[in-house]
């Protein structure tokens, strides 16, 4: 009996020795700010820039620790890490150059999902993740700060293989973030009832102007739908001119008419009357912004199928006093 006691002590000791050995060559970070923010700065070997640690903190129920991190101008890190028996640390995880991580976190509660990321000029609302539950991407709301990071119990989970997509504050964040080309445009016009916008920029005597399709709800504003841009030289001072244009907002087809006017007679304000048979049919009024006006057609077949259809286009000044008309017939 001695025996068998002595032989389960020496086992007994064997494994404890064996599972220090492991924990002091595993676990060799100190959970400590300099601990973690030393391991980052030799993994990505830069020994003379100084990541800066955003936070650390444990995720309840397990046996991890995350730390989140700023490095090479401003791009966003994360670290995962295992906690050892002695409290030290081991990465599990590393996550450099996105914006936006998720990962599934199983815990002795259930489920988690960890979500950090950037919020860019504190412009972004909602984020619709790479996490789908019960059949649905997950919205999350992200606070208007520049970083941030969240863990949510869910149940029912896969991650998808999709890149997230931004829901911002307003249309013009919204506009900025829907495509690199956009840099430098201007909103010009809003039709809030059919949810369409018009920018528009002017560089080298070159006019560029882009119809667009937005949606706005309780998440924010996203940009669903661009045309492609339209160009003019404005080398010369212009004449009275139009143009129509068509964009699709929730597979409805809405038609408009943008226009410039001479810039020396400061129109501020285009009527649109539309006669047939010296009867008014329609009527239609659009501000003036940077010589340009864009006018909602909501029957655009009344200016298509009847070629005795006159447009007639009133200009007034910023005193609502009457300048003069343009007349296009068919």
């Amino acid at each position: 009996m001695k025996r068998i006691l002595l032989l389960i002590s020496l086992a007994s000791m064997v494994v404890i020795i064996a599972y220090s050995i492991y924990e002091y060559t595993r676990f060799t970070i100190l959970n400590s700010e300099r601990g973690i923010t030393d391991f980052i700065q030799v993994h990505l070997g830069e020994p003379d820039k100084t990541p800066l640690l955003l936070e650390t903190y444990p995720i309840k129920h397990t046996k991890k620790v995350v730390a989140t991190f700023e490095h090479n101008e401003n791009k966003l890190g994360a670290v995962i890490f295992q906690k050892g028996f002695y409290g030290k640390l081991k990465p599990e995880k590393i996550m450099l150059d996105r914006s936006f991580y998720s990962e599934i976190i199983d815990t002795k509660k259930g489920t988690c999902i960890l979500f950090i990321g950037e919020n860019k000029q504190t412009a972004i609302q909602t984020i619709v993740t790479d996490i789908v539950s019960s059949g649905e991407r997950v919205k999350l709301a992200v606070p208007p700060q520049k970083y941030f990071s969240q863990i949510k119990k869910m149940e029912d989970i896969i991650k998808i293989d999709t890149e997230p997509n931004y829901i911002y504050r307003t249309l013009k964040e919204a506009i900025s973030g829907a495509a690199d080309n956009m840099e430098g445009m201007e909103l010009m016009f809003v039709d809030e009832e059919h949810q369409s916008f018009l920018i528009y920029s002017e560089e080298d005597s070159v006019l560029k102007t882009v119809l667009g399709v937005y949606d706005y709800n309780d998440h924010g504003f996203e940009v669903t739908g661009l045309e492609k841009p339209n160009f003019y030289t404005m080398k010369e001072e212009k004449d009275f001119c139009f143009e129509e244009k068509k964009v699709n907002v929730d597979k409805i087809e809405h038609t408009y008419i943008h226009g410039l006017v001479p810039q020396h007679e400061d129109v501020q304000k285009v009527v649109l009357e539309v006669q047939r048979k010296e009867e008014v049919v329609y009527q239609i009024s659009s501000d003036v912004v940077a010589n340009q006006f864009l006018l909602h057609i909501s029957t655009p077949e009344l200016l298509e199928a009847d070629a005795k259809v006159i447009k007639k286009f009133h200009f007034y000044n910023k005193e609502g006093k009457y300048i003069r008309t343009e007349l296009k017939a068919g």
